[in-house]
């Protein structure tokens, strides 16, 4: 690939040669693709959507007996209360939930008692459904919609304009939170799908940010409203609890493992996608811990597409199919990443390591102070659209027609049809769903957006390797200070060996560049790309110190450098390349 010395390290803007200026690189709002903007209001029709879900759910069981599946329930739902109360952080919203939750378990003990029939088990059983469904279900406002979008661009716009420091040169016109936020790939592809079908989204997911973001973003591309699953510990903050639960949200708690409550989630995601309601999953099902791109999806959620897409065959909805779409989401810093690499290490070995809440709630001032770096240090967020995907994994055209390997246009109605007749087989649908995982991960690493941050923390996180080729990834994160300084020209050769394998990569179609690394000048994009590796942080991840570099975190060097794993681009001896390593490392523990 080709890169070009002019180009402006900030914007990927090709530099004016007379005037020495580039042009503001902004994202341009598409026409207005508005459908039935808010058919997410449910206020006339959410007792009927909960009704569906129970009675979706019930059925899921009715080969069980009832009075064992309402006391497994019990049991789990008791011993999630009892670790809850001893959680270090409770904060007022989880904790008036759980006094809820506790006086409706105790009438189901208290009518378990004194039931003895099967229909008073099934009665006690649907409560008990139609008490996870109403918990769950959202209750979308568009008053409360139309304040959002008109308030929160302001609020964003302001603190940016307050923390540039823009502000203070006299005749630089103001910012807009629009300036920050790179937003390409299949924009307009979407938009034409979300007009002749139902739109599921499948972002990655590094960061309770993303939630706030990919709600914007969607309003940027003009299109409707989303509905979207977010984890309890997203509403423990009041504010934030009533504008989401207003804006689409829908309440997943991720500590209640009862198969009832996975079951009722997973028909509620049917039910709405069977209306025709865009959402959005996130299919990793939490934030991956290890900052590297996600290939191993929770399936359950996602095998809901295809459920809702047979149910929308049977019954000759209008605009039947749902468009699954991935999205790559990437950050130089991450609001969370030092407790979610600290996650990581303790699962995968590392038990020195105390264990840390990585769901804890997110208070309002240092949700303030994210954004605040964001904008005072001139840092950017970029989001690509993928390939739209039909829920068999097959792309599709801008005209909404599945294509086939060759290309050619293929009828996905008829994968649903068993015996003559459309209807679920759950081996079938099964495997269809595991082949539409696989694919997703796979677009995730091809619509994967390489930033200067992450080539600079792999290509530093790959020098100290080189000098240390013995040590294990444990051993090797605990490496002294001093051994982890180098001289900058050493990581200068470094870089560009780093910089000629990522070119190669996106020639291949393997992946993407952000602007600074389409500059030919090591010394250029480095520099941008170290200044902003891990801006947010209390300490710095990579430090230049008198021509030498180093960083004052291995852990957090270890998470942004993971960002480029899965391309094999980590092996560091070349005898290794023929060997076959099992899962996402390799003999050491590194991710590859």
């Amino acid at each position: 690939m080709l890169v070009d010395p002019r180009l402006n390290p900030l914007s990927g803007s090709l530099i004016d040669p007379t005037t020495g200026s580039h042009p503001a690189v902004r994202f341009e709002t598409h026409p207005a693709v508005r459908g039935e903007l808010y058919n997410l209001d449910m206020r006339s029709y959410r007792d009927d959507v909960i009704e569906n879900v129970v009675r979706r759910t019930t059925a899921d069981f009715k080969s069980q007996d009832p009075r064992l599946l309402l006391e497994e329930t019990l049991y789990n739902e008791r011993l999630r209360l009892r670790r809850s109360r001893t959680s270090p952080i409770l904060s007022p919203h989880v904790a008036n939930r759980n006094k809820r939750d506790v006086r409706f378990i105790g009438r189901i003990q208290a009518g378990l008692k004194s039931t003895v029939s099967l229909d008073d088990y099934q009665h006690l059983l649907k409560d008990f459904g139609g008490h996870f469904a109403a918990e769950i279900c959202g209750n979308f406002e568009p008053k409360m919609y139309d304040f959002a979008i008109k308030f929160v661009p302001w609020m964003f716009d302001w603190i940016l304009n307050a923390a540039s420091v823009k502000r203070f040169i006299p005749g630089v016109s103001s910012e807009s939170l629009q300036s920050r936020l790179r937003v390409v790939g299949e924009v307009e592809h979407l938009q034409k799908l979300a007009q002749k079908g139902t739109i599921l989204l499948v972002p990655t997911h590094l960061s309770n940010i993303d939630s706030i973001l990919i709600g914007y973003v969607i309003h940027l591309m003009s299109l409707p409203p989303f509905a979207y699953g977010a984890g309890l510990n997203l509403f423990s903050n009041p504010v934030l609890s009533f504008a989401m639960s207003r804006l689409g949200a829908y309440t997943v708690d991720r500590q209640k493992s009862s198969p009832l409550y996975k079951a009722t989630l997973k028909n509620y995601s049917t039910e709405i996608l069977k209306r025709g309601i865009h959402s959005i999953f996130f299919p990793a099902g939490g934030r991956v811990r290890s900052g590297a791109i996600e290939s191993h999806l929770k399936l359950g959620l996602l095998g809901t597409a295809l459920q809702a897409q047979l149910e929308r065959y049977q019954e000759n909805s209008p605009n039947p199919n749902i468009y699954v779409v991935p999205m790559v989401m990437n950050y130089h810093f991450v609001f969370e990443a030092a407790s979610l690499i600290e996650d990581y290490l303790e699962a995968a070995g590392k038990h020195r390591f105390a264990p840390h809440d990585g769901d804890a709630q997110i208070p309002i001032m240092s949700l303030a102070r994210f954004f605040w770096k964001l904008f005072s240090k001139q840092s950017e967020v970029w989001v690509r659209v993928g390939r739209p995907l039909d829920v068999f994994g097959n792309f599709v055209d801008e005209n909404g027609f599945s294509l086939g390997p060759n290309g050619t246009t293929i009828d996905p109605k008829k994968w649903l049809i068993s015996g003559g007749e459309l209807k679920a087989v759950k081996q079938r649908d099964r495997e269809y769903t595991e082949i539409l995982g696989e694919k997703i991960s796979g677009r995730y690493r091809a619509e994967n957006i390489v930033l200067s941050s992450h080539l600079v923390a792999f290509s530093l996180f790959q020098l100290l390797r080189k000098q240390y080729p013995q040590l294990d990834l444990f051993r090797f994160l605990r490496i002294s200070r001093a051994q982890r300084i180098v001289p900058m020209d050493r990581f200068y050769a470094e870089a560009e060996k780093c910089h000629q394998m990522v070119l190669q990569a996106v020639d291949q179609g393997r992946l993407h560049l952000s602007g600074p690394l389409k500059c030919g000048d090591v010394k250029i994009w480095a520099e941008e790309g170290i200044r902003q590796l891990g801006l947010f942080h209390d300490v710095k991840v990579a430090r230049v110190d008198d021509q030498t570099i180093t960083t004052d975190d291995m852990n957090l060097l270890y998470y942004y450098r993971n960002r480029l794993t899965g391309y094999g681009f980590g092996k560091i001896d070349e005898g290794l390349q023929s060997k076959k390593f099992f899962g996402e490392t390799d003999e050491k523990g590194f991710l590859v």
